[in-house]
């Protein structure tokens, strides 16, 4: 039985529609919430209404790269996304998610020390369970490909080929085939196949932001409903996933 979930990073004000559209699939989904980094983020009454239907996690207070900062501001940023979610949700947050994926040993200590279960990282590509709580992988994140883009319409002709380099071994790695590479939907909907096929897990992830930058949002609906109502699927948040 392969475990499909997805999480969602950053908090901002578009997350709301995004898990209206999981709602509409019946895929569960985990939100990690940084409280002041989106200028339009999701308000706290939304956060607690999201809440009630899907998983909320920490993302720290600001979104820093933690790696940088100092033990005492790390500390700060962690326990601090903590605390504040849930004083205002009244239940515990067990999952953390590093911002933009930035780690480091002592930032994975901290966030263990203060009573987190679990931390997701950016690492796409994989299909099985982690083997760490706190450095939970994903296997594909919602961002065009193969032509790096800077708006719906317009692309990044400079770096115009940067998320087949950066991204396609990982899934080569996986036997996923070159012509799935033609567009994101066709990456997604392959790697799904190859996750049922052999794996324990598919693990969407992505910015609901880029979602809408990137006008995307059309794809992901397609692939939402490819991967729904799987008999042979269990939908999990990442907490239930851990």
């Amino acid at each position: 039985m392969l475990k499909v979930t997805t999480s969602w990073d950053d908090g901002d004000a578009f997350d709301e529609k995004l898990a209206t559209l999981l709602d509409q699939y019946e895929i569960r989904g985990t939100f990690y919430i940084a409280k002041a980094y989106r200028v339009a983020r999701l308000t706290d009454a939304v956060i607690q209404q999201l809440s009630q239907r899907h998983e909320i996690g920490a993302h720290t207070l600001s979104h820093p790269n933690l790696p940088i900062c100092s033990r005492e501001e790390k500390r700060r940023e962690i326990l601090g996304s903590k605390q504040w979610l849930e004083q205002l949700l009244g239940k515990q947050i067990p999952l953390f998610c590093y911002p933009a994926g930035y780690q480091d040993a002592e930032t994975e200590e901290i966030v263990r020390s203060v009573g987190f279960h679990g931390a997701r990282t950016t690492i796409q590509g994989f299909i099985s369970n982690a083997q760490n709580p706190f450095q939970m992988p994903t296997t594909v994140q919602v961002y065009p490909m193969p032509y790096r883009k800077m708006g719906a319409q317009s692309y990044y002709w400079r770096h115009l080929l940067d998320p087949f380099h950066e991204r396609s071994s990982a899934f080569r790695a996986m036997g996923v085939s070159w012509w799935a590479f033609r567009s994101w939907e066709a990456l997604a909907k392959a790697t799904f196949e190859v996750a049922l096929q052999r794996g324990q897990v598919f693990h969407l992830w992505g910015h609901s932001w880029e979602i809408e930058k990137y006008g995307m949002w059309e794809e992901l609906e397609r692939v939402l409903a490819y991967i729904a109502h799987r008999a042979d699927c269990h939908y999990v948040t990442n907490g239930e996933l851990l």
